[in-house]
């Protein structure tokens, strides 16, 4: 018998034996701790008589007894067709060898036409990596996720809006993977934004989830391809993950399902606090955070009864060649029918003091008058050493300056 022909797929393989006229479909495949290698496996075939569907079932290609067992079911069911024994065998050959070579070693080198790593919606999305924008419920994440969509499918329609956000030159297709919501809900926000900033007809891919995103790859994978998108936006992370958020499987289950895609992705999560530190955080396994490439931490600002709502989103990981970036505002005003966006300036709003580093806190702080050091470290609520810290850091910058009185004073009027 013949070697059979592979095909590579998002999740595994596809095998065809020409002349037995045998096609066998791998997915899902995983390599176990203990050695093992599973997958689903659908049989078909193109032979006159039949089906074309022949069979399909979980498979451990690691197993002789399965292979012995399965080529018995299917002796029986069609003892006619093919040497099953024989095309089992080579599946199972084949596929493990293919799933514990994993990829190949590529040699790099540098040279001047070496590019650095591209942003898809400067500094928010990093081309080909995963972005996490974290937050507490009814903070708007949704509601920001369809605005950056947007502004990466009508780039030219954003230009002049937000000076901290830098739209793509070209269009960019996303795809919208819906765990929490419904087609109705995105289709009426997105509405709303078109009549609110007076936009031509909105389009977004869009699809309802309910499968882990590790279950349901090589389905999304296909959309991505018929959509041709350049972008997935995951709204949320718990769902789309599956399990215990908190186990390390079902993080790196997740991220290695996202990893095969080969595509850029924005992840809407929630927020776990730390009441001991009361740091925020990607809520789940630290793997979440330590995966993802970059992450903004989302934080809303809405008196009751209001239609007004401040956003800022405050960068709380860089990518690995980047520094920390500014805070980014929106300002979003709702109508009945509309929905109005505009830049906001988290510094302006006092709910958002706390989420600024340490510096920006200091600078707020001196724009109502002189302090000294002991007076700043009381109206932060932390220690002279961290405030000693900040305050040489500033004085380097030449952003706060010694007055009498062991007082600190701003050396510039900042921008308010």
């Amino acid at each position: 018998m013949n070697p059979p022909q592979i095909a590579e797929t998002v999740s595994g393989y596809n095998f065809t034996w020409q002349k037995e006229m045998i096609t066998i479909e791998v997915t899902r495949v995983h390599a176990h701790t203990d050695g093992r290698v599973t997958g689903e496996i659908a049989i078909s075939t193109s032979a006159p008589g039949y089906g074309p569907h022949l069979h399909q079932a979980q498979f451990n290609f690691s197993s002789s007894r399965s292979r012995r067992e399965l080529a018995k079911t299917l002796e029986e069911k069609y003892p006619k067709l093919v040497n099953w024994h024989d095309i089992l065998e080579q599946l199972a050959v084949y596929t493990l060898d293919r799933a514990r070579r994993g990829e190949t070693v590529s040699k790099l080198e540098t040279g001047d036409n070496i590019k650095p790593p591209e942003y898809i919606l400067e500094p928010i999305i990093l081309k080909n990596y995963p972005t996490i924008i974290f937050g507490d419920p009814s903070t708007a994440k949704s509601t920001v996720a369809l605005i950056f969509a947007q502004i990466m499918t009508w780039p030219l329609a954003w230009i002049g809006h937000f000076s901290e956000i830098i739209p793509p030159p070209q269009p960019i297709v996303c795809l919208y993977l819906d765990y929490e919501t419904d087609d109705d809900t995105i289709r009426w926000m997105l509405t709303k934004l078109q009549r609110g900033m007076k936009l031509p007809t909105l389009e977004l891919n869009y699809r309802r989830c309910a499968l882990p995103l590790a279950q349901d790859v090589d389905q999304i994978h296909r959309h991505i391809s018929d959509t041709q998108a350049e972008v997935i936006i995951i709204d949320s992370l718990g769902l789309a993950c599956g399990g215990e958020l908190k186990e390390a499987e079902s993080a790196l289950a997740f991220f290695s399902a996202l990893r095969q895609l080969k595509i850029t992705s924005l992840i809407l999560a929630h927020t776990a606090k730390n009441p001991e530190t009361k740091k925020r955080s990607v809520f789940g396994s630290v793997f979440f955070e330590a995966q993802a490439r970059s992450i903004w931490e989302i934080r809303k600002a809405q008196d009751t009864g209001e239609d007004e709502m401040d956003i800022a989103l405050f960068h709380r990981k860089p990518p690995p060649f980047q520094r920390l970036c500014q805070p980014i505002g929106f300002n979003i005003k709702y109508g009945p029918d509309t929905m109005v966006v505009s830049q906001g300036k988290p510094r302006t709003i006092g709910e958002f003091l706390a989420a600024l580093g340490t510096q920006a806190q200091i600078e707020e702080l001196l724009k109502n008058g002189p302090m000294s050091t002991e007076e700043i470290a009381r109206a932060l609520d932390t220690t002279q050493n961290a405030i000693n810290v900040a305050i040489s850091r500033l004085k380097k910058k030449n952003r706060i300056i010694k007055l009498p009185g062991s007082k600190w004073g701003l050396t510039v009027e900042l921008e308010l």
